[in-house]
């Protein structure tokens, strides 16, 4: 076997090559573009096939890793921690280098790539619906920054307009407040005019308009406390802008879902995914994409709960024993397990278990990881089975396995 360490960058990735005896054969540069790979297949093809490479690198999203899982390498993913450890094992000095980084990650993956991570390549479809939701996931946490600094600036100077439509994140608050964006203009506006603008803005009935417009009119009646003049001049400014900028996201937003919802649906897995409790249309892309159609990816279900974050990291030493929190995960897998185990706390199974840890002194928390482990559970079984969920089956199978959860 030839063993090679990647110190990349975004520009420049130093290159270690080693035999099976640590021997370095060669290093070099490569520059981050299509030659430079190129010449990286080359260079190692001297060595050996690869099928007969392993490669060790501290990314699993870069041109270069997908340029090499598609010629067939093995690679093998290291947390910087990791190689920061392996570092220390070869000086005890602080001093490092790119080049020397190259040969440490070369070295490990050498001797220990039965502790390392084999990166595998996602499916296609997987692949894709993992780019677009975790670029919803983008878009709506600065959906959510937008919304708190427009929420700040009302209570600022126009409180009550965060009453007028249950929120800023919404096409009526929007289309309102972009025209009437201070209490001055807001008050003075009739009833009708606003059911016309709701109803030109958005898509929204002309009954649910005429709703929401005597709603807004009523609170716009009620004497307001007034800021300074010139913080009633400034603020509007930004507050519109931000209104620009949270249509534009919503908008966005609108996008993504239409093109998730479209590639989800053929998805081999959607049905299985979705017949899980606490999974609806808007967690099972995530899962889908996050853990993708080949659960041999996972060695087994107590991998994809590590994965996924929710079992919990002992530490113990002669008499010490500790429990930690699982920091090192899929992040975007864990929340979508977390939104799901709430969901489904409907079902008595989940509220059973949740509710009796929490009576023995366990955290919210931790209550809610262990009806998560749960749930992967049930997951990797019916993805094991091909088989929907079916709750009756599911209780007959906890008494079968003498199951009284966690």
């Amino acid at each position: 076997m030839i063993h090679v360490g990647i110190d990349w960058a975004d520009t420049t990735h130093f290159i270690c090559i080693l035999d099976d005896n640590g021997k370095k054969l060669e290093s070099f540069q490569i520059p981050h573009n299509h030659k430079g790979f190129e010449g990286f297949d080359r260079k190692i093809s001297r060595f050996g096939a690869p099928s007969q490479v392993r490669v060790a690198i501290e990314t699993k999203d870069s041109l270069l890793v997908d340029f090499l899982l598609e010629l067939g390498y093995q690679l093998y993913f290291m947390n910087p921690m990791q190689t920061a450890r392996f570092r220390d094992r070869h000086r005890m000095s602080r001093s490092k280098s790119d080049a020397f980084d190259a040969y440490v990650l070369a070295d490990a993956v050498r001797t220990d790539a039965h502790l390392l991570h084999a990166l595998q390549e996602l499916d296609e479809i997987s692949l894709q619906l993992r780019v677009l939701t975790r670029t919803r996931e983008g878009v709506v946490n600065r959906k959510v920054a937008i919304h708190n600094e427009l929420t700040a600036h009302l209570k600022r100077y126009f409180p009550v307009a965060l009453e007028l439509f249950g929120g800023v994140d919404n096409a009526e608050a929007i289309a309102f407040l972009s025209t009437y964006p201070t209490y001055q203009q807001a008050k003075t506006v009739t009833q009708t005019r606003v059911t016309a603008l709701l109803m030109k803005h958005t898509e929204v009935s002309p009954a649910i308009a005429a709703r929401h417009a005597t709603k807004a009119c009523a609170l716009l009646k009620e004497k307001q406390a007034q800021p300074q003049a010139s913080i009633a001049q400034a603020y509007p400014v930004v507050v519109k802008s931000l209104l620009r900028q949270m249509k534009n996201i919503l908008a966005e937003l609108e996008v993504l879902d239409e093109e998730i919802a479209t590639l989800y649906r053929d998805h081999p897995n959607k049905d299985l995914l979705e017949s899980l409790p606490g999974v609806a249309e808007k967690l099972g892309p995530v899962l889908a994409a996050e853990i993708g159609t080949d659960l041999t990816r996972f060695q087994g279900v107590k991998a994809l709960k590590a994965f996924a974050g929710v079992c919990p990291v002992t530490g113990q030493s002669g008499k010490y024993k500790s429990v930690f929190f699982r920091r090192a995960c899929n992040k975007q897998l864990r929340r979508a397990v977390h939104l799901a185990s709430l969901a489904a706390l409907h079902k008595p199974w989940a509220r059973e278990l949740f509710d009796r840890l929490r009576s023995q002194g366990k955290t919210y928390g931790r209550s809610l990881r262990a009806v998560g482990e749960q749930l992967l559970e049930i997951l990797y079984a019916v993805l094991q089975r091909g088989v929907p969920y079916d709750d009756e089956y599911h209780m007959q199978m906890k008494v079968v396995h003498g199951r009284h959860c966690h």
